[in-house]
This record gives C-alpha cells, structure tokens and sequence, in this order.
C-alpha cells in the first residue's frame, strides 16, 4: 500500500485506532477524504466478507481436518 498511518499494524493489516481491519478511508480513519480506486465502502464490505469466508474455512478445517474448499 502507498501510505503512511500512524495506526496501522503491518504484521496484523490491522487499525489501532478502529480496533478492526484496515481499510484506509473507511469512517474514523485518518485517511477519510482521501482519494481511492474503489470506494472505502465497498472495500469494508469486501473486507467483511472475505473475513466470514475465512472463518468458515477454518470451522470447517477443524471439524475435519482433512477437507478443503
């Protein structure tokens, strides 16, 4: 990515200061207002639903260990 944020955790992709995903611009980022490619509220959602879809892999993988999407 091509910023610079003061509360962003590289190793997690994670915001301090939202406690949650990083997307910059979402609402309360210290980014809002800036310019990007794809609105900052579809890549919250995109975001949210790649986070459920891993979720359901891992379930998934412990319940059975050896079965893959």
């Amino acid at each position: 990515m091509s910023y610079s944020c003061p509360h962003f955790d590289i190793a997690r992709d994670y915001c301090l200061r939202l406690k949650t995903d990083c997307v910059p611009g979402r609402p309360g980022c210290v980014l809002t207002g800036s310019q990007f490619a794809v609105p900052a509220k579809e890549r919250v959602q995109q975001t949210k639903e790649e986070k459920k879809e891993r979720k359901a892999r891992e379930l998934l993988n412990q319940d059975n260990p050896r079965a893959e999407i």
